[in-house]
């Protein structure tokens, strides 16, 4: 039985890369689509592990991100997305204000552990040691990357305000 007789689509898909991406911008057909740009996506994620190893980073979070869409009888990838957080240890040394947010936490800390001893009901002390859980675990993250995370969006004050 002939694909095209039994009514099934499968519809060739273009793709282009990003400037300065590297790779080759093969086409592939729908059924082949996920499997195309899965191996794009993976090829980029492994670039970033060369980059981050060279300059002497870790990579401390990322992904990859495929835009599904059905195309013709086949659920397709038409775009893919690689994000890699790269962390450089000895870029932390030449900041000056770096302490600077890690004082602000465990101002931030000790208010809430306030709150905490004079908090009524259950449900007020769960949120309040949640906040306590996540200002802990930021405290323990480098302070290069709070600052880097929180500075440009400006939350960094009034995270739980």
């Amino acid at each position: 039985m002939n694909v095209l007789s039994a009514g099934l689509e499968n519809p060739m898909l273009g793709y282009k890369l990003d400037p300065g991406e590297p790779g080759l911008s093969h086409s592939a057909p729908a059924s082949r689509s996920i499997l195309r740009v899965v191996s794009q996506e993976i090829s980029n994620w492994l670039a970033f592990e060369r980059e981050a190893a060279k300059n002497g980073g870790i990579i401390i979070h990322g992904g990859i991100n495929l835009d599904l869409r059905r195309k013709g009888s086949f659920l397709a990838a038409v775009a893919g997305k690689t994000t890699a957080w790269i962390y450089y240890p000895n870029s932390e040394k030449v900041q000056d204000n770096s302490n600077e947010y890690k004082d602000q936490l465990r101002k931030q800390i000790r208010e809430l552990e306030n709150k905490l001893e004079a908090a009524i009901n259950s449900h007020e002390k769960e949120k309040i040691e949640q906040q306590l859980n996540f200002l802990k675990l930021m405290l323990n993250m480098p302070a290069k990357l709070i600052e880097d995370l929180l500075k440009p969006l400006g939350i960094f004050l009034d995270v739980f305000a």
